[in-house]
Formats: C-alpha cells, sequence, structure tokens
C-alpha cells in the first residue's frame, strides 16, 4: 500500500512538474500573461520552466538527498505561491491543492519505500558523518 500511494502521488508531483515545464516553454506567452495576471514578473517563466525540469531529474534519480530535500521544499513553496495566485485572480486551483496534497506524502513515503537517498551533493557539512570515537 506504501508503495502504491508513493508512486501515485510521486506521479502527480512528475506530472504537475513536466506539463508546467512545457507549458512554460511552448505557450510561454499565454503563461507570462497568467503570470502578470497573478501578480508575478514574467521573467521568473523560463527560470521555472529550467528549475522544474531539474526537479523531475532529481525526484525521479533520488540519489541525493539534501539536493530532493531542497526540491520538495522548493516545489512546496512554488504550489502555495501558485495556489494564492489562482485564488487571488478567481482562477481553478484544484491542481495546487492536487499538488500540495501530493508533495508531503511523495517525499515522506520516497524514505520508506526507496530508502534515505546515501550521497549528498553539498558534500557531508548539510549532513556530517558521525565520528568514530561515539
Amino acid at each position: 500500500m506504501k508503495k502504491f500511494a508513493y508512486w501515485g502521488a510521486t506521479a502527480i508531483l512528475l506530472f504537475l512538474l513536466a506539463w508546467a515545464t512545457g507549458s512554460y516553454i511552448i505557450i510561454h506567452d499565454t503563461q507570462a500573461g497568467f503570470f502578470e495576471a497573478f501578480g508575478y514578473p514574467t521573467y521568473l517563466v523560463y527560470p521555472l520552466a529550467a528549475l522544474k525540469f531539474i526537479a523531475i531529474l532529481v525526484i525521479v534519480s533520488h540519489r541525493f538527498n539534501d539536493l530532493r530535500d531542497m526540491v520538495y521544499a522548493a516545489y512546496f513553496f512554488n504550489m502555495i505561491l501558485a495556489l494564492v495566485g489562482h485564488i487571488v485572480y478567481g482562477d481553478f486551483y484544484g491542481h495546487a491543492v492536487v499538488g500540495l496534497l501530493a508533495i508531503p506524502v511523495s517525499y515522506l513515503l520516497g524514505n520508506q519505500v526507496r530508502g534515505r537517498p546515501k550521497y549528498n551533493f553539498f558534500g557531508t557539512w548539510t549532513h556530517p558523518e558521525p565520528s568514530a570515537s561515539n
């Protein structure tokens, strides 16, 4: 049951990330218009597309513990801003709610289903190794 919940929530996240990445590039002018209407600067569209593509790679690879944690945290904040933007604008916001529900499920069950990643992208200073003398 945990595997099903994890992969279901992760599939939802990956779909939302891929859809956003593609739409930010393919229909850039439309997406920039949404950003402007929501009160966000339009210059964020391309950087967000790149970051969401990188997020897909990090989540799928499940290799670096600290980088994976940052991706989930950043996407959580992104979805909060999306939810607020859609609500204030009076637009449909169901996808933001679904994303906000899927993020903690995917993150918390990921450690149980796939194990905690062994490596740190930024080195041991983010998660120091226990000393041998303890």
